[in-house]
């Protein structure tokens, strides 16, 4: 059965805070926490890509792990914001830490593709070997070429990685289930050159819905519930979204990791720098279950339950 063997991430160096954005945008920083939740969030410098970011978060993962360049045998990079049309970012990123020869993809989805490239990798490590499973994302670069107060308050910049590999370790994933609603593709959407679209509204409520139901029947199908679970791992969308499917859910407060308030929306990467987080603070607690959710464009949305050894 296909395990994570760890994650890394890496935020940009540069913090903005709520007073800040409330100046750009003629909001105060109270309104701006009360819609969201977030304090601040992270923006990436000028010069500063989703590559950059990216191969830095899998270079600290990779040498943390003691794994060499040539032991990767596929990568998979998650985002919504790639540096150019083609080739994808995972060319660049495999190029930059000398991973040669190997099939590299990206998986071009906003919020979801950290989740949804974990999902892929489980069905290829048996094939590849390990698989580096990347999710970047420079938000910043889209919401202010168009800024919009209920847009640009959410997100910000940053990368995450894991490792996932066909054999045993310390996150054991028992099983990873996703799937897309294109009904709803225009209520989150971006065109190039043009502003993020987003459908508050309708976001929140398909997310609610979809994220609840993927945790539920995965849980079901496994014989749980999510009382059985230890640790939950969102993508961090919003903080109302966050208490909502907690609440759905009946999960306590104290078993659902949140990052959100530092960070912001890192769209894709959120879940990768949110499971590094979790655990380097000892959040996934041998023996216990975890489980990892995201919903994003398409809408994509699913669910992986862990087993943590």
């Amino acid at each position: 059965m296909p395990s994570i063997l760890g994650f890394a991430c890496r935020l940009p160096e540069r913090v903005v805070g709520n007073d800040e954005l409330a100046e750009k945008l003629g909001v105060t920083p109270e309104w701006i926490l009360s819609a969201c939740g977030i304090e601040e969030r992270r923006y990436a410098a000028a010069d500063e890509s989703v590559v950059d970011m990216g191969a830095e978060a899998a270079r600290v993962l990779l040498e943390r792990l003691g794994l060499a360049p040539s032991a990767v045998g596929a990568v998979l990079v998650g985002t919504g914001t790639p540096h150019r049309q083609f080739p994808g970012v995972s060319a660049s990123l495999a190029h930059r830490l000398g991973i040669c020869g190997a099939f590299a993809t990206d998986v071009h989805l906003a919020s979801s593709g950290g989740l949804v490239a974990i999902a892929l990798a489980m069905d290829l490590t048996p094939r590849y070997g390990n698989v580096l499973v990347v999710a970047t994302e420079k938000m910043s670069e889209i919401v202010l070429r168009h800024p919009e107060k209920n847009t640009a308050i959410l997100f910000g910049d940053g990368a995450g990685a894991c490792v996932v590999t066909a054999g045993d370790g310390p996150l054991r994933l028992v099983d990873a289930r996703v799937a897309t609603d294109g009904a709803f593709a225009e209520d989150l959407c971006l065109v190039p050159g043009g502003p993020l679209v987003m459908n508050g509204r309708q976001v929140i409520m398909q997310a609610v819905r979809k994220l609840t139901r993927s945790v539920g029947d995965l849980l079901e199908a496994h014989g749980h519930t999510p009382a059985d679970v230890g640790l939950f791992v969102f993508h961090q969308a919003n903080a109302n979204l966050l208490r909502l499917v907690a609440t759905q859910l009946r999960i306590p407060e104290e078993r659902v990791f949140v990052n959100l308030k530092r960070y912001g929306n890192t769209s894709a990467a959120s879940l990768l720098v949110a499971a590094a987080e979790a655990e380097a603070q000892g959040r996934f607690v041998s023996g216990s279950l975890a489980m990892l959710a995201a919903f994003g464009a398409g809408f994509s949305y699913g669910a992986a339950l862990v087993d943590v050894r």
